[in-house]
């Protein structure tokens, strides 16, 4: 009978047993100072978060600008009696100029700014979802980069055991105790721990490339990161948490603030049956004649009633379609919220499990 597994299996259990126990206790590397600066890093740094708080500077801007008048036209014109010049000879030869200023109907302008300060609320929204994106994939970098290098040293133990173990086989085999398959047995489990080994290797260069991207860097500079992982269980209830998950997801709230602005839309496209104002104001000169004055009202006819029908079915359209997408976002985030409560209560159960056996060996 092959000693082989026997060999390997209290061989395993009593080099991770001294390495667990000759370990210092846990931290949680979310409250881990390294991570945190890390991430503060990331937050002055990453291109994206750039990008979306520029947006929301250029979207602040725009409300004012939604208020704003139309720009005044000023004309100019000339009109002469006869074909010869005649100014300052006839009564009807002027040269004139002509102000004009458009007043929008009451309603309009306020509607059409409170419509973008929505709009970059929505800009603001969307920045914080960058940023909480941001902080999360470098949590989860950095939790790779730790796991590969806990990894990676077990790997190097599981490679020592199999050298101590091939010793072994090799020598039983060489005094005639063992069995060849034994020993090549053995060979194959070195070559797989040295394979494992490459592929650790490679995925903490990865995690750590992915870092110094997230925290806009080359990827040249070395990354300490020594702290160890640790399961933590969430203490809150279910139901709270998912409360919890739903008041602050930017999403949501994006999704709120656009329902608002399209019910808005729907005030202002009703509002454009309303006729703008263009108020006029002109000054003739006769040269050695009296001057002449004018001043004049002008109205737009919004006569085109498809146009005007089709803009407000656009707008509620628009508004029924921005409640059915509230409505799906909060359940697809509950959704994911049930997953991820789910995967980490898998955890949890592995986690005890592993540690009683871990007891039953080392008791």
């Amino acid at each position: 009978m092959s000693i082989v597994r026997p060999l390997v299996f209290v061989l395993v259990a009593f080099l991770l047993a001294v390495r667990l126990l000759a370990q210092p206790p846990s931290r949680e590397p979310v409250g881990d100072i390294r991570l945190e600066a890390l991430v503060k890093v990331a937050l002055a740094k990453n291109p994206a978060v750039l990008e979306a708080d520029e947006a929301v500077t250029a979207a602040r801007a725009r409300p004012d600008q939604a208020r704003a008048l139309p720009d005044p036209t000023l004309s100019f014109n000339y009109t002469n009696h006869g074909w010869a010049p005649t100014l300052g000879e006839r009564d009807m030869t002027t040269l004139g100029v002509m102000a004009t200023q458009v007043l929008p109907w009451p309603g309009k302008r306020r509607l059409r700014g409170a419509a973008s300060e929505l709009d970059a609320d929505q800009a603001t929204l969307q920045a914080e979802r960058v940023r909480l994106g941001l902080v999360a994939a470098v949590k989860r970098a950095y939790s790779g980069l730790v796991l590969a290098r806990e990894l990676m040293a077990l790997v190097l133990e599981q490679e020592e055991i199999w050298k101590q173990i091939e010793g072994v086989a090799r020598a039983r085999y060489g005094v005639g105790q063992g069995a060849q398959q034994d020993v090549l047995r053995v060979q194959v489990e070195v070559t797989r721990t040295q394979q494992l080994r490459a592929e650790q290797k490679a995925e903490e260069r990865v995690r750590r490339a992915e870092l110094n991207r997230l925290l806009g860097r080359s990827a040249d500079p070395p990354l300490e990161a020594t702290d160890r992982l640790a399961l933590v269980k969430d203490p809150r209830p279910r139901g709270e948490t998912l409360a919890r998950v739903e008041q602050a997801s930017p999403e949501l709230r994006a999704a709120s603030v656009a329902l608002e602005r399209d019910r808005l839309l729907v005030d202002l496209a009703k509002k454009e049956r309303r006729p703008d104002i263009a108020v006029q104001a002109g000054y003739m000169n006769r040269r050695g004649l009296d001057p002449m004055w004018q001043a004049g009202v002008a109205f737009n006819l919004p006569l085109r009633r498809g146009r005007l029908e089709g803009a407000r079915a656009e707008a509620e359209a628009r508004v029924r379609a921005s409640e059915r997408r509230l409505e799906s976002l909060r359940l697809d985030l509950r959704f994911r919220t049930e997953e991820r409560l789910a995967q980490l209560e898998t955890a949890e159960t592995l986690a005890r499990l592993y540690g009683g056996l871990f007891r039953r060996i080392c008791g």
